[in-house]
């Protein structure tokens, strides 16, 4: 049963962290257009502890422009109605994420599906202000 549990907890992690990874991939891609080469992108890993899957090494994204700075950060696998959260977040706003099976990445504020669209109108006004 010991042995079943672990591998369960490790299934986890391991999905939790690669639909982090493909999130991060996925906006590095569109921020990879030309018309972003003012954008500077830095993909980084944390440490981080969740008490039903312990200890992972989780992606996240450090989006810099000019004087302004937005992180893409992992919350948490576990999170209320969804699989897994992720923060978009400047000194003064947040945007979350939440990752569902069905739906994949779905924006909180509005329960639309997170798109390059969506992403930009995001991105845009946090680095303006």
């Amino acid at each position: 049963m010991q042995k079943f549990l672990l591998e369960r907890e490790q299934k986890i992690k391991e999905d939790w962290v690669l639909a982090l990874d493909n999130l991060t991939n996925q906006i590095k891609q569109w921020l990879s257009e030309e018309e972003h080469k003012l954008i500077k992108i830095n993909k980084i890993f944390i440490e981080k502890f969740e008490e039903h899957i312990g200890n992972y090494i989780a992606p996240m994204l450090v989006i810099t422009k000019e004087n302004a700075k937005v992180e893409i950060r992992p919350i948490g696998r576990f999170a209320i109605g969804a699989i897994g959260r992720v923060d978009m977040a400047n000194n003064s706003r947040s945007h979350t994420f939440l990752f569902s099976n069905k739906k994949g990445w779905i924006s909180l504020e509005n329960r639309k599906p997170l798109n390059e669209d969506l992403f930009f109108k995001y991105l845009d006004d946090m680095l303006q202000n």
